[in-house]
């Protein structure tokens, strides 16, 4: 991982989705979210870190005609800090990721795993303390169903404000309770400290609001986003 988006992505680790929404909203990207369907295996799992992505598509028996990849191309892309994301260009029958998948990212350090998509092995994987974020569980296998034809490649999954949303790898990413949002790598070094001086200024208002102001009166006190710049238009 570079450098870089190592110390990004560990202070992504201490904020939210929703701060870097808004952030991501106000400097003119308020596409970021991916569909609200994604959702973590267990609740408080929490990630972030930097996107590895990898692409596939649904197949009947021997795929004949699909050019496809091995599946542990997905192991061989987990490293320290990472983030797995799996787009299934709309496949609904199988789990693409199961327990012994992702066993073998844990071991590696992967931070998490989203799939636009299903997942198995539901209790061995919360077990692992992975964080992974998915549409649904199944006990169908991926093999004769759903295979693996691009990696380390743009992606498109399912986005909550759009129709889909483009992660690119080396984007960043972070998921929580509230869903999983991504950060084009070019702006991630501006957006991260805007969200957390937002964090901070949420923490004096709490503060107010806690001895009895209003909460007109505090948003008034602390402006949250005066400091953030539009990036586009």
């Amino acid at each position: 991982m570079r450098p870089q988006l190592e110390i990004l992505s560990a202070h992504l680790r201490r904020l939210s989705s929703t701060v870097v929404s808004d952030v991501l909203d106000r400097a003119g990207y308020p596409q970021q979210s991916l569909s609200a369907a994604i959702r973590p295996l267990a609740p408080g799992m929490k990630f972030a870190g930097p996107a590895v992505c990898f692409s596939g598509v649904t197949v009947y028996g021997d795929a004949t005609g699909v050019k496809t990849l091995s599946p542990f191309e997905i192991d061989r892309g987990a490293d320290e800090g990472v983030a797995i994301v799996i787009a299934t260009n709309g496949h609904t029958t199988s789990a693409v990721i199961g327990g012994l998948m992702c066993l073998a990212l844990r071991t590696r350090g992967c931070a998490g795993v989203v799939v636009d998509g299903g997942a198995r092995d539901a209790g061995e994987i919360v077990e692992l303390a992975l964080p992974v974020f998915c549409r649904y569980a199944t006990p169908l296998i991926s093999a004769s169903r759903w295979a693996l034809t691009t990696a380390n490649a743009p992606i498109r999954v399912g986005g909550q404000a759009s129709p889909t949303v483009e992660i690119a790898p080396g984007d960043l990413i972070i998921g929580d309770a509230d869903g999983v949002i991504t950060i084009p790598q070019a702006i991630a070094a501006e957006i991260v400290p805007w969200a957390e001086k937002v964090a901070e200024i949420e923490e004096r208002i709490a503060a107010r609001l806690r001895v009895g102001e209003t909460r007109e009166a505090a948003f008034a006190a602390h402006p949250r986003f005066a400091h953030v710049r539009r990036l586009r238009e």
